[in-house]
C-alpha cells in the first residue's frame, strides 16, 4: 500500500470514529431529562420512585426528601411533589393567612423559609410551603388588605385564667377546658384534632345549641351582643384574613380571654382579647347562642 493511500485511510476512519462519538454524546443528551416544570405527577400502575425521578430529571433520594418519604415504596393514585411547593405572595398576604389558606401551622411556614415571627411579606416573595400542603383556597375568603399588626399573641396556661365563680361549674366551661391542647387540625371536629368553628360544636352540641358548621355561619347564629354586654359563653368573631368577612370563632371565658382552637399554635388555647394586639383590631362581633339560664349553670 502506498504512503498517500495509508494515509487517507486513516484520515477516513479517524473521522468516522469522531462522527459516532458525537452522535452517542447527541444522543446521550436528547435522552437526559431537563428539570422537570411540572409540581406534581399522579402515581400509575407500573410506575416506581426511580421512574418517576429519572423522567422528571431528580434523584431517587430529592423525590424522596420532597414528598417526606422515607420508603421508595408507591401507591397507584398516590400524588408526588416533582419540586417543594411555593407560594407567590399577592397583596394582602400574611404569614397566617397562608397557614389558613394551606392548612398548615404558621410554624412550619416559618421554619421551611428561616422567616422570624415578624416577618413581613412582600408582595411577588417566592414563599416555600411545608411538603404535604394541600390549598383550600376555595374555602378561605380572598384577600384584600394586609393587617398591619405583628403576630404577637400570648396564649395563657389554663392555670393562670381566673374565670368567674359562677362559670367554672357550668358545663360548658367544663367542656372547653378540657379541650384545651387539642391539635388544630383543619376541618376536625373531634378530641383528635379539631379547627375553630369544628372547636366550638364540640363544646355547645352537647347542651343542645344546634350551629353552623362554619365560622362565617355561626356568626349568623343566636343574638347579637354589644362588646360591653359580653357575658362568658359568648361566641367572639374575627377575621383574620383580612378579606373583610369572619374566618375565627372563639367562646368568651371572661376577665379579658377566650378560648379558641388556636392555628397560629397549633392547640387549643386561652388568648388574650382587647389586650392583645392581634385579637383585638380584627375582633368583628360576638353572639349569644346559649340561654342566660344555661350559661351560668
Amino acid at each position: 500500500m502506498t504512503r498517500p493511500a495509508a494515509r487517507s485511510r486513516f484520515f477516513l476512519l479517524t473521522s468516522l470514529l469522531t462522527t459516532l462519538v458525537l452522535s452517542a454524546e447527541v444522543k446521550a443528551q436528547t435522552v437526559q431529562p431537563a428539570a422537570s416544570s411540572v409540581v406534581s405527577v399522579t402515581v400509575q400502575r407500573g410506575d416506581t420512585a426511580y421512574s418517576i425521578a429519572r423522567h422528571n430529571g431528580l434523584s431517587v433520594d430529592l423525590l424522596l426528601s420532597y414528598n417526606n418519604m422515607t420508603s421508595p415504596d408507591l401507591a397507584v393514585g398516590q400524588v408526588l411533589y416533582l419540586r417543594p411547593p411555593t407560594h407567590t405572595v399577592q397583596p394582602g398576604d400574611t404569614v397566617y393567612g397562608l397557614s389558613r389558606q394551606y392548612g398548615v401551622p404558621v410554624d412550619a411556614i416559618l421554619a421551611a423559609n428561616t422567616m422570624p415571627r415578624s416577618v413581613k411579606l412582600e408582595v411577588g416573595q417566592l414563599v416555600k410551603l411545608p411538603v404535604g400542603a394541600e390549598s383550600v383556597a376555595a374555602a378561605a375568603p380572598a384577600p384584600v388588605a394586609a393587617a398591619s399588626a405583628p403576630l404577637t399573641r400570648s396564649a395563657l396556661q389554663p392555670q393562670t385564667f381566673s374565670a368567674p365563680p359562677q362559670v367554672t361549674s357550668s358545663s360548658w366551661y367544663s367542656s372547653a377546658m378540657s379541650l384545651l391542647g387539642t391539635p388544630y387540625v383543619l376541618g376536625g371536629t373531634t378530641r383528635k384534632g379539631t379547627d375553630c368553628s369544628g372547636f366550638v360544636l364540640q363544646v355547645m352540641s352537647p347542651l343542645g345549641v344546634r350551629l353552623p358548621r362554619r365560622s362565617v355561619d355561626q356568626a349568623r347564629a343566636g343574638l347579637p351582643v354589644d362588646e360591653a354586654d359580653l357575658r362568658p359563653g359568648d361566641l367572639l368573631f374575627f377575621d383574620t384574613a383580612g378579606g373583610g368577612e369572619v374566618t375565627h370563632v372563639g367562646i368568651y371565658l371572661g376577665n379579658d380571654s377566650f378560648i379558641n382552637a388556636n392555628s397560629y399554635y397549633g392547640k387549643v388555647v386561652v388568648d388574650k382579647f382587647r389586650s392583645d394586639s392581634y385579637w383585638s383590631p380584627r375582633f368583628m362581633g360576638a353572639r349569644r347562642v346559649m340561654m342566660d339560664a344555661m350559661a351560668s349553670n
